[in-house]
């Protein structure tokens, strides 16, 4: 599948609706190898679908090998069942924990249930519902990118460091 080939983070200002698994697999794994410096997502169980991949988790390896600023901030909803299950990015983070900040939402988000990824505050995959495969991807929309991580901040603020996530000196 060649869309989001040519795609360049910073540079390309298409919106583009997505519909589909596959879909959101690479345009997260796409602007994820592109990211030079930040990484911001909510997730409720940190979707292994596009998170848990190899592609994915060496992107942010390489993210952070090549910046000592670079930061992941993350904030998921279901801490206890991503430990249960293992994942590959919480390998990672247990080797570079520096750079990572797991967070779990306040009560007062439980009803929230969008997915967001961020990058560079720039780029985004957005979708207004977990359960569903429907969003929009920009490569290059900082404004919306900022509306998005300001909603992002609101509830990262309101957040705290989850003990089971604690346990893995994260």
């Amino acid at each position: 599948m060649q869309i989001f080939e040519d795609y360049k983070l910073g540079r390309t200002d298409d919106a583009v609706q997505i519909d589909n698994r596959k879909l959101n697999h690479i345009a997260i794994t796409k602007m994820a190898q592109q990211c030079k410096r930040t990484i911001e997502i909510i997730s409720r169980e940190l979707d292994p679908p596009f998170f848990d991949t190899e592609e994915f988790v060496e992107a942010c390896k390489k993210m952070i090998l090549a910046n000592r600023n670079a930061r992941l901030r993350i904030i998921v909803f279901e801490p206890q069942a991503i430990i249960a299950r293992g994942h590959r990015l919480l390998n990672l983070a247990g080797t570079l924990s520096s750079f990572f900040e797991f967070r779990k939402p306040d009560q007062e988000y439980s009803n929230f249930n969008e997915a967001l990824f961020i990058t560079d505050s720039t780029g985004y995959v957005h979708r207004k519902n977990t359960e569903r495969f429907e969003g929009i991807v920009n490569f290059n929309d900082k404004r919306q990118s900022r509306y998005l991580l300001q909603k992002f901040d609101d509830i990262w603020e309101k957040s705290a460091t989850d003990s089971n996530m604690r346990q893995l000196h994260i």
